[in-house]
């Protein structure tokens, strides 16, 4: 049972401890800076016992609470590097306080269900002497003694929310420790009811303000407070993305209020932007410009500008879903960008080849495939990527992301279970879903291959470790790129052939057996499935979705040489 269990190791000994990884980004800024990975001992052997499944579940909340901290600590760092520091507004303070109070009401229900009227009655005690105190600092405007009952809760809560605020401002601290103060005086009624058996809602957990009154409401303004929503749950290539669009928003119309962006000015945007010189950031005559400079010396020069795609999912598709925040969350009243885009001659289906048959062979009759062993053991996923694309139409970094861990038994097969984790994001929701492993794959050994990773590796690390993503955090660019060389070096050529190309392969596969765009095949590749089959249960069993797998064939290509 302990290895069914997420990061939890079984030792030679027996021993089940739990081992899990801390995010590389957060490690500088863990209590222990540096520290690698969180280990728990459960206190068990073999078997989780209800003590050591106690403990496990203390240890996974112990190490989400700790990458917590470590990001609102690398966020104040950030912030103190760059110079951007908070400052104590009305609105800043309301939302600290809201988030005090409710922690307060979390943390006494908790205990009082957990120790009962014994608790009560210390609690009702100790309000006696505290409720006195408090009002006698809020009389006397005693800053000092506020400092010394609630400082540690102000600065928890301000590391907590991701706040670095100016220490030289001490007018501020001093409303602050007030506002606390104050809570705590009238949250003595709502303690005295329920330590009296009186029923008590906790309420809801508030949301951070995104734009504090008092703020202008720009465009530059609502990137800002756009980026605060969206930038944790962005991957590193996203983030990457989504920066040049920023950059040419906040230099063309950031200074003007984001509401007065009407359908006339995101035409002007949508100029610039079908204007915009190829690789802007990255060409020296364009270094040091502003956006609009950049535009006037790339025609100047006669430089070639961003093609039709670029245009539209590159920019425009951004600036909309900027734009669609903005109106959701108030900044605007509509998307004055909603619709924008230029005529793309090229159809997205044309934009990569599949492989044809003949290629494939060609392919695979050669290194690293010209036997099962071969160069497997020291690079598993330059070998074993390409035939899971091509049997499961599963993207590369959904592949490459895949830890030991994530391919388990789900209804009595062998499964991929494609899940999000510190070292992968998925592309979007569709993209998290089991995918049965092709009868073709176990036929060519890859449970062979699963069970010696299982013995040599941790259940938290790569099924392929030659995957590992990029310093972009894109997962398998670097086997992405070294298999676009081979296929450069093996003369196998055709419109943007690479990694991809093995999807494309797999969904005209599915044109054949009548299952592309149908539910199952949208399942199986990971695509939205339209209408309301959508919106209902929790989608197709693995069983089912075998059933359809198995039935992608691909009768030309010859494989035998790879079987064991």
């Amino acid at each position: 049972m302990g290895k069914s269990l997420d990061w939890v190791r079984e030792e030679a000994t027996g021993r089940l401890i739990f081992r899990r990884r801390y995010p590389d980004d957060v490690r500088p800024f863990l209590a222990k800076p540096g520290c690698r990975e969180l280990k728990v001992p459960l206190g068990s052997k073999t078997y989780i016992t209800p003590e050591a499944f106690q403990r496990y579940e203390q240890a996974k909340r112990r190490f989400d609470r700790e990458v917590r901290e470590a990001r609102a600590a690398r966020k104040r760092h950030e912030k103190d590097q760059e110079g951007r520091l908070d400052s104590y507004t009305p609105d800043t303070i309301a939302h600290l306080v809201e988030l005090f109070v409710h922690d307060w009401h979390v943390y006494e229900e908790a205990s009082l269900r957990a120790k009962g009227e014994a608790w009560a009655e210390l609690v009702k005690s100790g309000w006696d002497e505290l409720l006195g105190e408090f009002r006698e600092w809020r009389l006397a405007a005693n800053i000092e003694a506020m400092e010394k009952r609630w400082g540690k809760d102000a600065d928890a809560l301000l590391s907590a929310e991701g706040l670095l605020v100016d220490p030289s401002d001490h007018e501020g601290r001093s409303r602050f420790l007030y506002a606390l103060n104050d809570a705590a005086i009238e949250f003595h009624e709502s303690s005295e009811a329920r330590t009296a058996g009186m029923v008590v809602k906790v309420p809801p957990r508030p949301k951070r303000p995104m734009n504090p009154k008092g703020r202008a409401r720009t465009v530059s303004a609502l990137l800002d407070a756009y980026k605060a929503a969206k930038w944790d749950g962005w991957s590193v290539s996203s983030r990457k993305a989504i920066s040049p669009v920023m950059r040419l928003l906040r230099e063309t119309i950031g200074d003007r209020d984001a509401a007065s962006i009407d359908r006339a000015a995101a035409r002007e945007v949508f100029e610039l932007v079908k204007s915009l010189p190829m690789s802007i950031g990255k060409r020296a005559e364009f270094k040091g410009l502003t956006v609009p400079e950049a535009i006037a010396e790339g025609r100047r020069l006669g430089s070639p500008t961003i093609g039709p795609n670029t245009v539209n999912k590159g920019y425009m598709v951004q600036m909309s879903a900027i734009f669609n925040w903005a109106a959701d969350e108030e900044w605007a009243t509509k998307n004055p960008f909603s619709g924008l885009s230029v005529d793309d001659p090229v159809e997205d289906r044309d934009r990569r080849e599949p492989f044809t048959m003949p290629q494939l062979q060609k392919l695979f009759s050669a290194e690293p495939w010209t036997s099962r062993q071969a160069d497997a053991a020291e690079k598993p996923g330059g070998y074993w990527v390409p035939l899971i694309a091509l049997y499961s139409g599963m993207r590369l970094g959904e592949i490459t992301g895949l830890r030991i861990m994530d391919v388990a038994d789900l209804e009595g097969f062998p499964t991929f279970m494609l899940r999000p984790h510190e070292g992968r994001r998925l592309k979007n929701k569709e993209s998290r879903r089991n995918v049965p492993l092709h009868s073709e794959l176990v036929r060519l050994g890859f449970l062979s291959f699963l069970t010696h990773r299982r013995d040599i590796g941790r259940p938290e690390d790569l099924l392929f470790p030659d995957g590992k993503a990029s310093s972009r955090g894109q997962s398998g660019a670097k086997l992405g790129e070294r298999f676009s060389l081979l296929l450069k070096e093996r003369e196998i050529v055709g419109t943007k052939l690479g990694m991809h190309s093995f999807r494309h392969n797999f969904e005209d596969a599915l044109r054949l057996i009548g299952y592309f765009g149908r539910p199952e095949g949208q399942a199986l590749a990971g695509r939205k499935i339209a209408g309301s089959e959508g919106n209902y249960g929790s989608g197709f069993t693995v069983s089912t979705l075998r059933g359809v797998l198995e039935k992608v064939r691909y009768p030309e290509l010859d494989l035998t040489h790879l079987q064991p």
